[in-house]
């Protein structure tokens, strides 16, 4: 990332720290941390039987777009390598990009939905 960025798995404690949903879904993900602050988390979630692609950042790790890319296509590896065959997004209303990102990320507008964007394996 930008010189001071590492990503690494996320603990049960990252997670509890930096999400404040009270029932939390099972996930997989990474945290970004900055100086040993947590900065960013993203992964997948299983929410309702489906599984979920999730990114929350703060403004410092929005600056670190190249490892922000690399992590992302690493999560939809390990999606692949967990053998899921499904995996839905939702776009930000506050990220101008974030439905160009999830295309290149391999995900396509959901035509059920019309609202979720799914990645197919």
């Amino acid at each position: 990332m930008n010189g001071g960025v590492i990503v690494r798995p996320a603990t049960r404690e990252d997670i509890a720290a930096f999400s404040d949903m009270a029932d939390k879904p099972t996930v997989k993900a990474w945290v970004g941390e900055i100086d040993g602050k947590i900065v960013g988390m993203g992964g997948l979630a299983l929410i309702g039987g489906r599984w979920f692609a999730f990114l929350d950042l703060t403004d410092e790790a929005r600056s670190s777009k190249i490892t922000l890319m690399r992590t992302a296509k690493r999560v939809m590896a390990e999606a692949r390598r967990m053998g899921l065959r499904y995996v839905y997004a939702q776009v930000s209303t506050h990220e101008a990009n974030a439905a160009a990102w999830l295309r290149s990320l391999g995900f396509e507008l959901d035509p059920r939905s019309e609202v979720l964007y799914r990645w197919q394996d």
